[in-house]
C-alpha cells in the first residue's frame, strides 16, 4: 500500500520507517509460527521440549505489535467511533479529524517518552526477567519505545496529511514539534523535574504545552482552541472532581470514555488517554512510570500470541480464495431446500468460522462468492444480505475465536475450554439462522425463488477438494482441542502452518499473497493489541477507584435477583455494539462487569459464550456494525437500510441463543466437563 504521496518529505520518511519496521513485525509472525510448531515437534515425537520457544515467542509478539503501530495507524488500522464524523461535511471532518490526532498525540507522545525511560533505567539497573532464560528486560521492552515513538511520528504525519491546503511551513509544525520536544526531554534528562506548585513533571508540561502550540500554529485558531478547551477541561475536571468523591469520579471516568470516543479519537488512544489522566491526577505519585509498565503488562503472555496465529491462518485461507469454494460444495448439497442458497451461505460461514477467528472475515470471504449468485437467482436483498451478515457472526462463536482469546486471558480461564464450550451454542446459532430462512421462504416465497428442476448447481473437482481440505484442516483443530493434544496457541500456529501447505499445494499461493497475508496479520494484531494497551491503563483507574468492588456492594445491598442484574448487563451491550466493535466493548468492559457476574455466582466460560454472542448483535446492527459496512462495499448499490432490516429477524435468532443458554447452561458447559 503507498503510504508517502500526501505527506511532505518528513512524512515519507516516516512512512518509510514504518515499512521497514512491519517488515521485521512480519517476520515476527513467521517467527511465532515456526517457533511454536518446532517446540510441539519437539516435545511430542523427541520428548525434548524447548527452554526458549514459548518465552522468545512471547517478546517477538511484543515486538510485532509495536513495530507494526506506525504502518497499522497509517493504514487507518486503528478503528474509531464515527458517530459524530459521519455527520460532518468535508471541512468539519478534516477539523475533527485534525483535533483527534493532535489528542492522540499528547498520550503516544507521553507514553513513548516514558517508555524510553523504562529502557533506560532497566539498562543501566541490568535488571532481567525471572524466567528460565534470565533475559535482560531491556531488550523486550525496547520495540515499546521504538514502537511508540514511531506511532508519535506517524500521527504527525496524519496532522500533515490532513492539512494539505495549508502552507508548507504550516505542514511541517507537527514535525518540528516532535523534533523540539524530544530535544527538550534530553536535556531534562531521566528524573524531570516537578513543575512549582502542580504534581505533574516538566516532561509531561513540555509534551502538553507543545501539543497546544502546535495544534494553534499548523492548523489555526478554530482546532488550536478546541484541542485546548477539550484538555483543560478534561484536566480541571479529574483534579476538582477529587474532592468530589469517589462516586464523581467513577462518572467522570465513563464519561470520557463515551466523549474521546464519541468525538472520534481513536479507540486506543481514547482508552489510554483517560487512563492517563487518571494516573496523573488521581494518584498520589507525581511522576509515574505507570503507562510502559501498564503496557509491558498487557501484552507480555504467551497466550496471546493465539491471536497472530488464527488470524494468519484465516487470512492465508482468505486471500488464497479457497476457503470460497466452500460455498459451491454447500450448495450443491442445500440448494433443493426452499431457500437453499441462503441455507448453504449460513452453513459456508458456519465452516469457514471455524478456521477463521473473524466475523467480518467470515461475512467478506462468503458474501463475495454467495451474494451475487443469489441475487442472480432471484433472491431478495434483505434476505441476501442479511444472511450473510449473520452467518459472518458465527465468526467470532465457533472455534478459533479472537475475541474469546481476549476474555479467556483477561478473567483467567482456560482457553482451550472456552473453545470448546462455544462449539454446541455455535452449531445452535447456526440452525437458528436456517431456522429464519426457512420461515422467511415459506412466509414470503418470493424472498427465494425454487431452482428450476434442471438447473444444474455448479461443483467442480477442485471444489470439492479443497472444501474436503478445509473440512480436514477444521477436523485437526477440533481434534487438537478437545483430545488436550495441543494448547490454543500450539493449535493457532499448526492450523497456520497446515492452512499455508493447503494453499501452497493446491497452488492458490503466491508470493504477493503470502507477504499480503502476513501484513495483514501484522495489523490486525496491532490494532487489538493498541486496544487491550489502552483498557490496561483505563484500568489503573478503575482499580485505584475499587469500582468493580463498589459495584458489587450496591448489587448486594439492593438485594436484586441476579438474572435482573443479568438482563441489564445484556442491554448495556446492546447499548455498546451500535457503537463498539467486540474488541473494544470486552476489554473495556471486562474490568468492571466480570468481577460483578463472578460475585453472582455465573459460570465464567458460560458468560464467555453468552458476551462473545452479544458482542456477535453488535457487529450487524447499526451505526456501527462491521458486517454491514463489508456487505454494503460487497453490494455496491445495496442501502445499508436494506441489509439492517434483513438482519433484524437473525439477532431475534441470537437473543434466542441467550435465551436458551440461561435456560439450558449445559449447552455451553457439556462438552467442557470432558476435559477435566
Amino acid at each position: 500500500m503507498e503510504l508517502s504521496s500526501s505527506y511532505l518529505w518528513p512524512g515519507r520518511a516516516i512512512a518509510a520507517l514504518a515499512k521497514f519496521f512491519l517488515a521485521f513485525a512480519a517476520l515476527g509472525v513467521i517467527y511465532m509460527t515456526l517457533s511454536t510448531v518446532y517446540d510441539v515437534f519437539v516435545r511430542y515425537v523427541l520428548d525434548a521440549p524447548t527452554i526458549w520457544a514459548t518465552e522468545t515467542s512471547t517478546y517477538v509478539l511484543i515486538a510485532t505489535i509495536f513495530f507494526g503501530a506506525a504502518y497499522t495507524h497509517l493504514t487507518e488500522g486503528n478503528v474509531r467511533v464515527h458517530v459524530l464524523l459521519n455527520h460532518l461535511q468535508t471541512d468539519g471532518k478534516r477539523d475533527l479529524g485534525l483535533i483527534c490526532a493532535w489528542i492522540g498525540l499528547l498520550y503516544v507522545g507521553v507514553a513513548g517518552w516514558q517508555a524510553v525511560l523504562m529502557v533506560l533505567s532497566d539498562f543501566e539497573h541490568g535488571s532481567r526477567i525471572f524466567s528460565l532464560l534470565l533475559t535482560p528486560s531491556w531488550l523486550p521492552k525496547t520495540p515499546i519505545a521504538v514502537g511508540l515513538c514511531l506511532l508519535a511520528g506517524a500521527l504527525a504525519a496524519e496532522i500533515d496529511s490532513l492539512s494539505r491546503s495549508a502552507s508548507n511551513k504550516r505542514r511541517l509544525v507537527p514535525y518540528v514539534t516532535l523534533f523540539v520536544v524530544a530535544a527538550v526531554l534530553a536535556v531534562l534528562g531521566r528524573t524531570p523535574p516537578t513543575v512549582p506548585g502542580i504534581r505533574v513533571d516538566l516532561g509531561s508540561a513540555t509534551i502538553l504545552l507543545a501539543v497546544i502550540v502546535g495544534a494553534f500554529v499548523a492548523n489555526g485558531p478554530r482546532v488550536g482552541a478546541y484541542v485546548t478547551g477539550i484538555l483543560a477541561a478534561s484536566i480541571a475536571l479529574f483534579v476538582g472532581g477529587k474532592t468530589l468523591g469517589p462516586g464523581f469520579l467513577t462518572t467522570l471516568l465513563f464519561v470520557a470514555i463515551v466523549f474521546y470516543l464519541a468525538i472520534g479519537v481513536r479507540i486506543a488512544f481514547a482508552l489510554a488517554l483517560v487512563g492517563m489522566l487518571s494516573v496523573y491526577f488521581l494518584t498520589p505519585t507525581p511522576f509515574p512510570l505507570t503507562l510502559p509498565d501498564r503496557t509491558w503488562s498487557g501484552v507480555n503472555s504467551f497466550s496471546l500470541t493465539a491471536v497472530p496465529l488464527y488470524v494468519l491462518m484465516g487470512a492465508f485461507l482468505v486471500r488464497s480464495g479457497l476457503s470460497k469454494e466452500l460455498f459451491s460444495a454447500m450448495a450443491k448439497v442445500l440448494a433443493r431446500l426452499p431457500g437453499g442458497l441462503a441455507h448453504a451461505a449460513t452453513a459456508g460461514c458456519a465452516v469457514f468460522a471455524a478456521v477463521s477467528g473473524s466475523s467480518v472475515a467470515t461475512a467478506a470471504t462468503i458474501g463475495t462468492v454467495a451474494c451475487p449468485e443469489m441475487i442472480r437467482h432471484g433472491y431478495s436483498e434483505k434476505l441476501t444480505y442479511g444472511t450473510v451478515a449473520a452467518g459472518g457472526t458465527l465468526g467470532i462463536l465457533i472455534p478459533p475465536s479472537v475475541p474469546m482469546i481476549i476474555y479467556a486471558t483477561a478473567v483467567g480461564v482456560p482457553v482451550v475450554k472456552l473453545f470448546i464450550a462455544g462449539i454446541l451454542p455455535g452449531i445452535l446459532m447456526t440452525l437458528l439462522f436456517m431456522a429464519v430462512i426457512l420461515g422467511w421462504v415459506l412466509i414470503y416465497p418470493s424472498a427465494a425463488p425454487a431452482l428450476p428442476k434442471d438447473a444444474n448447481v455448479p461443483l467442480t473437482r477442485d471444489s470439492a477438494i479443497d472444501s474436503i481440505l478445509v473440512l480436514v484442516l477444521i477436523t485437526l483443530i477440533i481434534v487438537c482441542l478437545y483430545a488436550g493434544i495441543a494448547t490454543a496457541t500450539e493449535t493457532g500456529a499448526l492450523g497456520a502452518l497446515f492452512a499455508f501447505l493447503i494453499c501452497w499445494s493446491r497452488g492458490r499461493l503466491k508470493r504477493g499473497t503470502l507477504f499480503e497475508s502476513v501484513n495483514e496479520t501484522v495489523v490486525v494484531t496491532s490494532f487489538i493489541f493498541l486496544i487491550v494497551v489502552g483498557a490496561n491503563i483505563i484500568t489503573f483507574g478503575f482499580d485505584y477507584l475499587k469500582i468493580s468492588q463498589k459495584i458489587m456492594g450496591a448489587v448486594t445491598e439492593m438485594d436484586v435477583n441476579r438474572w435482573v442484574i443479568f438482563a441489564s448487563v445484556v442491554f448495556l451491550y446492546v447499548v455498546l455494539g451500535a457503537f463498539l466493535d467486540s474488541i473494544s466493548m470486552l476489554v473495556l468492559t471486562l474490568p468492571v462487569i466480570f468481577p460483578v457476574i463472578n460475585g453472582l455466582g455465573f459460570d465464567a466460560l458460560w458468560f464467555g459464550v453468552v458476551l462473545v454472542i452479544m458482542a456477535e448483535i453488535g457487529l450487524i446492527h447499526p451505526p456501527m456494525g462491521m458486517n454491514l459496512y463489508v456487505l454494503q462495499g460487497i453490494g455496491k448499490k445495496v442501502t445499508m437500510r436494506t441489509i439492517a432490516l434483513g438482519a433484524i429477524p437473525f439477532i431475534g435468532a441470537m437473543f434466542v441463543t441467550v435465551l436458551l443458554l440461561c435456560l439450558f447452561p449445559e449447552i455451553a458447559l457439556f462438552l467442557t466437563r470432558h476435559l477435566e
